[in-house]
C-alpha cells in the first residue's frame, strides 16, 4: 500500500486546536440536536413528496415531484447516511448502522459496502493511482492521468452528462454486485455468511417495491409514466451527486499522484488530503447543511469522523492554520466547481501525449 510522508509540525497544530475544539462540544463528535432534527424534517419531507405518486394528479406534476424526491433522497444520503457510514452521525453503532442501511436502501444501494468501499478505498488514498475507487472506477471516463486512454474518451465531454445520470441506479444493479463479490473475497470477515447477505437483498428489493412494484399496483399510473418516474427520479439523484460531490476531488485544481516503486507518496497525510480535495463556501452554514459537508471536503478528509455539522468550525481551523504555515487550499467558488470538473473532464480526454497541464502526468507543484 502507498506510504506517507512522516507528520510535520502543520499536522501537529491542526489536531491540537481540533482536539480543544473537540473537549468544547457538547455533543463530541457526533450529530447535535439541530441536525436531528432537520434529519427528521428531511425524512418527513421525501415521504410527503413520496406520497403524491398516489394522487389523481397532472403527470408533469408528479414528474416535477420525481425530480424533487431525488433531490431530497441524495440530501438525505449526504447529510445522514455519510455520517453514519463513519459512525459520527450517533453515538450508537446500532443506530448508525440502521441509519446507513435505511437511507441507502431508498436508493437501492447497499449501504454496509457502500461505507466499506468508501472508508478503505477512497478516504484512505484519495486520487492516488490504484487505490481510490472514485478516479478509478469506470473505464467509460477517464477521470485520472493514471489510467489509459482510450479512443472513446475524446468524446467523454459530451456523453459524460448521460453517463452522471445514471450514477445511482448503475450502482445499485451493476457495481453492487461485484463489489458483493470481490468484499466477500477481500473482507470475509464483514461479508461472509447470511447476515451481509440479507441486508444486501433486502436493500434491492425496498427500492424496486417503492418505485416499481407498490407504484404500479397501488397508483392509476401505466408502466411508462411509473418508469418515466423512475428515470427522473434516479437522474435527479445522480446528477445533484455528481454536481456536489465528484468536483470536490475530480477537478483541474486538484492533485493527482503516482506512488514511487517502494511506495511512497510525495506528502504527508495531511498535505495530502489538502492537494486533493476542492472546497466552495466552506464556512457556510447553509451549504454545509444541504450538503452534508461536501462542500468542506478538506475538513471532512482531515477529520473524517466528526459529524459534519461541525465542518464549519473544523474548516475556520484549517483556513487558520493554513494561512499560519503557508499552506495554499483550494477554495473556490460554487460554479467553478464544475466549471474545474469539466476542464479537468476534457483535458483527461486529450491523449496522453498532447495533454498539457498539472494533471497530465501527475502532480507539479
Amino acid at each position: 500500500m502507498p506510504k506517507f510522508q512522516p507528520k510535520t509540525e502543520f499536522t501537529s497544530r491542526l489536531n491540537s486546536r481540533a482536539g480543544r475544539y473537540l473537549s468544547r462540544s457538547k455533543t463530541g463528535r457526533f450529530a447535535g440536536s439541530g441536525q436531528w432534527i432537520r434529519s427528521g424534517f428531511l425524512f418527513l419531507f421525501c415521504a410527503a413528496i413520496y406520497s403524491l405518486l398516489y394522487f389523481d394528479l397532472s403527470h408533469w406534476i408528479i414528474l416535477i415531484s420525481a425530480a424533487i424526491l431525488g433531490a431530497g433522497i441524495y440530501t438525505l444520503i449526504a447529510t445522514v447516511c455519510h455520517d453514519a457510514a463513519h459512525g459520527s452521525f450517533a453515538a450508537s453503532r446500532w443506530v448508525n448502522r440502521i441509519c446507513l442501511f435505511a437511507g441507502f436502501s431508498l436508493a437501492g444501494i447497499s449501504g454496509k459496502l457502500w461505507a466499506e468501499r468508501h472508508l478503505r478505498l477512497h478516504h484512505m488514498y484519495p486520487n492516488v493511482a490504484g487505490t481510490d475507487i472514485d478516479a478509478d472506477g469506470s473505464s467509460l471516463l477517464r477521470l485520472s492521468p493514471s489510467r489509459p486512454w482510450r479512443t472513446w474518451h475524446r468524446f467523454q465531454c459530451w456523453y459524460a452528462v448521460f453517463l452522471y445520470a445514471l450514477v445511482l441506479p448503475h450502482l445499485a444493479f451493476v457495481e453492487d454486485f461485484e463489489h458483493l463479490r470481490k468484499a466477500r473475497r477481500d473482507w470475509p470477515d464483514k461479508f461472509s455468511g447470511l447476515r451481509p447477505l440479507a441486508e444486501f437483498a433486502a436493500s434491492k428489493i425496498i427500492h424496486v417495491c417503492l418505485f416499481l412494484v407498490m407504484p404500479l399496483v397501488l397508483s392509476e399510473n401505466g408502466i411508462a409514466m411509473v418508469l418515466g418516474y423512475y428515470i427522473v427520479f434516479a437522474s435527479s439523484a445522480s446528477l445533484l451527486f455528481v454536481a456536489i460531490n465528484v468536483g470536490s476531488h475530480i477537478s483541474d485544481e486538484a492533485e493527482f499522484y503516482d506512488p514511487e516503486e517502494d511506495g511512497t507518496l510525495p506528502l504527508d497525510w495531511a498535505h495530502h488530503q489538502i492537494r486533493t480535495s476542492v472546497d466552495w463556501a466552506p464556512t457556510s452554514r447553509l451549504a454545509i447543511a444541504l450538503t452534508g459537508g461536501a462542500n468542506a471536503h478538506c475538513a471532512h478528509h482531515l477529520f473524517p469522523r466528526f459529524a459534519h455539522s461541525h465542518n464549519r468550525a473544523l474548516s475556520r481551523m484549517v483556513i487558520k492554520t493554513a494561512r499560519e504555515f503557508g499552506v495554499s487550499l483550494n477554495i473556490l467558488a460554487p460554479w467553478d466547481v464544475i466549471q474545474t470538473h469539466m476542464a479537468h473532464l476534457y483535458k483527461m480526454s486529450r491523449p496522453p501525449q498532447l495533454a498539457e497541464g498539472r494533471n497530465a502526468g501527475g502532480p507539479a507543484r
